[in-house]
């Protein structure tokens, strides 16, 4: 099975563009399309996700190594990958389209389409074709979400690359360096989790979750808005919780293996000669040095704060500002005029009331209607006067009706308080000048103290030391803060769950819907109770394709074979045994994660293709050609590589080329406004000596 053709219209900096990829056959498996950073290489990455998966992509280019947004999301996304050109000529169709073969006559070709408007803006249509194409002819197209087909699907069907493996065979070599920063047992967890489902698991969740939520909106009761508030407090708790245990986890191990780091670097720094006392005056000196410099980053933010906040008020007009102050105390006054009148309009009628159900003293004529007409308007005429015309020193108009009578108040007292002295400015920079010196001098007796070695060598590993010293303060205090945290949080939690089954039990006696709701929840409980199970199922498997791989690529002959546990625990054992403990050197851990995704695509069974993009990311010449001879290896896969001068370069090249079946070079032109096109050139790639 292998991708036969990638085309891109009006997609990222193509305007467009065709690739066409051979069967690989005749020993040549690998496809290489070589580009400058910036030049479109992972364009292509991004366009293969989006046209086979979808809305679904998102998530799976971010466990790809590939930048998205998650606040601004899909929508964003798409706007930015609109062809320029295509946006400036008034164009309106961004497309991908992908040819997956099966066989020389049998293939499946996908097409996907966005529409914009005029100002570029996605009209949130997107259409899915996929045609079945034998010898040459395509059926008729199929719509995927209609009349009950779905392009998912039929990936599975065709056993292509389901999207929650897909990170194993589509990814950004950066995925590895972000791997082998992390602990191995995380880089373990986090493979076997998308191995097996469990992201689809977790989306199950939600989902249901989302239905639970749905479901009780149903049920008419005072109570269930109480429930659903106690169930929203609970579940974020819950998270917090969960969040706060996996970061005081991850930390402990981190410390433990800093602590292992620094026993290291204090058995070689005192076999150096730099034993004794040294150690702990640099230790002091650097941890005063970095308290020092976080008092300069607050006397930063305090001068900071008066240019922002309070300097801006001074280089305005006082008349202005007078007469900005003299506004809100006018506005003030109309409110609180206004407010006395509407708070006394009910006692008028009270008043006039009392005043005409008076008998005494008698008065003798007794009044015509006439003179009892003209005492009533004489009664308005004078209740009237105690309120109008308004004072004069109320507002004659509202003109900063955008605030309410607390913000007025609250805008007059701001005024009191932006009073700034030449002194205040200059104390500040002073106490900066006087910090920076204080931490420049400090530098200077580090660099003294460190100098005990000549050549250097003693004043790495001791700058190494204070930097693991730094971070297991910092990783001890983040564990004390996360501690007191979940202390405080499992109590709340104890009361909260108890309170929440009280009140949902007693609403689910009398609702089938609760019901409903109850059953939703026990499945979702224990899909979070299965998620851990599945663990042991793969691990062994994935553990002996892991240990082929990483012989592979490793250029020290010392490992025997990874052992995997069943809570991910990962052991990499010698030929005698006993577990090996290597440096954390960017190549050991790089090719560690590298044989990871190379198991997990293993142990999946699916027989796709892998396409790499920055596939040499930090390695040296020897892991590099290890990582080449392990691409080449499988002849029947095909290997599409998104390469940069400096990773493949023409040397490289040469040495793989009996096993290059098609070449690309991405060249890049500027067309004009800030837009750029990328344009494929067929069989071509970085020339000799190019660096």
């Amino acid at each position: 099975m292998w991708i036969s053709r990638l085309e891109l219209t009006c997609f990222k900096g193509y305007s467009h563009q065709v690739f066409s990829f051979p069967e690989p056959t005749d020993e040549r498996n690998v496809v290489l399309i070589g580009g400058m950073n910036g030049y479109g290489k992972t364009s292509i990455l991004e366009a293969l996700y989006l046209c086979l998966y979808g809305k679904d992509a998102m998530v799976h280019l971010a466990r790809a190594g590939l930048k998205t947004d998650d606040k601004k999301g899909f929508p964003t996304f798409l706007e930015r990958a609109f062809n320029g050109e295509a946006k400036r000529d008034g164009l309106d169709t961004m497309s991908v389209r992908v040819v997956i073969n099966k066989t020389k006559t049998k293939a499946i070709d996908i097409g996907r389409k966005w529409y914009f408007r005029a100002n570029g803006n996605w009209t949130n249509e997107e259409e899915a074709f996929v045609r079945e194409v034998v010898r040459g002819v395509p059926d008729t197209p199929r719509v995927d979400g209609r009349n009950g087909f779905h392009l998912a699907d039929l990936l599975d069907e065709i056993q292509f690359v389901p999207a929650h493996v897909a990170p194993f065979f589509f990814f950004d070599g950066e995925e590895v360096k972000k791997l082998a920063d992390q602990s191995r047992l995380e880089q373990v967890k986090q493979g076997l989790e998308g191995l097996l489902g469990v992201v689809l698991l977790r989306s199950l969740a939600e989902r249901m979750k989302s239905f639970e939520a749905a479901k009780r909106n149903e049920i008419e009761s005072v109570d269930e808005g109480n429930l659903a508030r106690l169930l929203e407090t609970l579940t974020a708790n819950q998270d917090q919780l969960n969040a706060l245990k996996l970061d005081a986890e991850q930390s402990e191990a981190e410390r433990l293996q800093l602590r292992a780091e620094q026993q290291s670097l204090v058995d070689r720094i005192t076999s150096a000669g730099g034993g004794g006392g040294d150690i702990a005056t640099v230790k002091d000196l650097v941890e005063e040095r970095e308290q020092l410099r976080n008092q300069l980053k607050d006397s930063q933010r305090k001068l900071e704060g008066i240019l922002s906040g309070r300097l801006p008020f001074h280089l305005l007009p006082k008349d202005l500002l007078d007469d900005f102050r003299m506004q809100l105390l006018a506005e003030i006054k109309l409110a609180d005029w206004d407010t006395e009148k509407r708070a006394l309009e009910p006692r008028k009628a009270e008043f006039e009331s009392a005043f005409m159900a008076q008998t005494s003293p008698t008065i003798d004529p007794a009044l015509t209607d006439e003179q009892l007409s003209a005492i009533k308007g004489r009664l308005e005429s004078a209740w009237a006067s105690l309120f109008y015309p308004p004072p004069e020193d109320c507002a004659k108009e509202v003109a900063h009706d955008y605030l309410h009578d607390a913000l007025r108040r609250k805008a007059l007292d701001f005024m009191d308080t932006i009073s700034l002295g030449q002194r205040e400015i200059h104390d500040l920079l002073n106490e900066q000048h006087a910090l920076q010196q204080r931490v420049d001098e400090l530098g200077r007796k580090v660099s003294r103290l460190e100098g005990i070695d000549r050549d250097g060598t003693l004043a790495t590993l001791k700058k190494s030391l204070n930097d693991i010293l730094t971070q297991m303060d910092n990783l001890a205090e983040r564990i004390r803060t996360d501690n007191r945290k979940i202390d405080t949080l499992q109590a709340q939690i104890q009361s909260q769950s108890a309170e929440y089954h009280r009140e949902k039990n007693e609403l689910d006696k009398s609702s089938p819907v609760r019901a409903t709701v109850e059953r939703s929840e026990r499945v979702r409980r224990v899909i979070e109770e299965v998620i851990p199970a599945l663990f042991p199922l793969k691990v062994r498997e994935l553990a002996t394709a892991m240990t082929k791989v990483y012989k592979q690529l490793a250029h020290k002959d010392q490992v025997d074979k990874i052992t995997i546990l069943d809570d991910g625990t990962t052991l990499i054992l010698g030929k005698t045994g006993k577990e090996i403990t290597f440096d954390r050197s960017a190549g050991e851990n790089q090719i560690f994660a590298t044989a990871l995704i190379a198991g997990l695509a293993k142990v999946s069974g699916v027989k796709a293709p892998m396409v790499v993009d920055t596939p040499l990311g930090r390695l040296d010449s020897k892991h590099r050609a290890n990582i080449l001879g392990f691409w080449t290896g499988d002849k029947t896969r095909q290997v599409i590589l998104l390469s940069q001068d400096e990773e493949i370069d023409f040397h490289f090249y040469k040495s793989i080329e009996d096993s290059v079946c098609k070449t690309y070079l991405l060249e890049h032109t500027d067309v004009g406004d800030g837009i750029g096109r990328t344009t494929a050139v067929e069989d071509k790639y970085f020339v000799r000596g190019r660096r």
